[in-house]
């Protein structure tokens, strides 16, 4: 899992992205910031470059071996550290980060909302803390097969991986956990090839839904089987919608 996440961070579609992310987060020299849910650090080692000199980036994950990937990935000299910690139990005393971030992570969250009161209670009032998810039924795709792509896309927005409509969901979100300033900056990704990580989830949105018995074997035989030749004649076109939102600690 390590692996892949380094994988598909490096691909175009999610370094716009995060690229997108960090600039709202807006990193400052000497600041102290947090992530829940780091991951393989990805994102804490692009705010860390920002926070030279004298800031510093804790990245939170539940997974010792994901935290363990994080480590091995830290380049000398970064001021980043990763610590084995739930989202909604951060152990830090209240007000110790300048900012917080909490990306693709509350999609998977029964209850969103424990874990956005903790980035606030850690985050110093005034304070910025930043999260983003998809909308997974934002995604569009050139595919001639139109009511065969809306099964598709809508079985794998409802019954896999999470809630696919957080996205849409994270400004209602930060309003009830009570921040100010909240802020909506949405983020379109766009690809025309597959060797990406959009054109990877379009493959295995086939996947799930035939897994699921929403399509048919062959129904998925022959969805994929147009986007390839799409993608060999150079026709491939898809896109898909990420919601960063801003708040402020009051």
């Amino acid at each position: 899992m390590a692996s892949f996440l380094e994988e598909r961070a490096a691909l175009p579609d999610q370094q716009q992205v995060n690229r997108a992310l960090i600039d709202l987060l807006d990193p400052r020299p000497g600041e102290r910031i947090v992530e829940a849910g780091s991951g393989t650090g990805v994102l804490c080692r692009l705010a860390a470059e920002r926070v030279l000199p004298g800031g510093w980036v804790t990245g939170l994950d539940l997974s010792p071996e994901m935290t363990a990937a994080a480590e091995r990935l830290i380049p000398p000299g970064l001021p980043v550290a990763f610590v084995i910690a739930a989202a909604d139990a951060i152990p830090c005393p209240a007000g110790r980060f300048d900012a917080a971030l909490a990306a693709r992570l509350l999609l998977h969250l029964p209850e969103p909302l424990p874990v956005l009161a903790e980035l606030a209670r850690v985050t110093r009032r005034g304070g910025r803390v930043v999260v983003m998810d998809w909308d997974f039924e934002t995604l569009a795709v050139d595919h001639p097969d139109r009511a065969l792509t809306r099964r598709i896309v809508a079985w794998r927005t409802d019954h896999h991986s999470g809630n696919n409509w957080s996205g849409r969901q994270l400004r209602r979100l930060m309003l009830d956990a009570g921040f100010g300033n909240v802020q909506v900056t949405p983020v379109t990704t766009t690809v025309t090839q597959e060797a990406t990580s959009l054109g990877q989830s379009l493959f295995r949105a086939a996947d799930v839904a035939c897994d699921g018995g929403a399509i048919s074997p062959a129904e998925k035989t022959a969805w994929t089987g147009a986007l390839r030749r799409s993608g060999a004649d150079g026709r491939f076109l898809a896109s898909i919608t990420y919601f960063v939102v801003r708040g402020e600690v009051n």
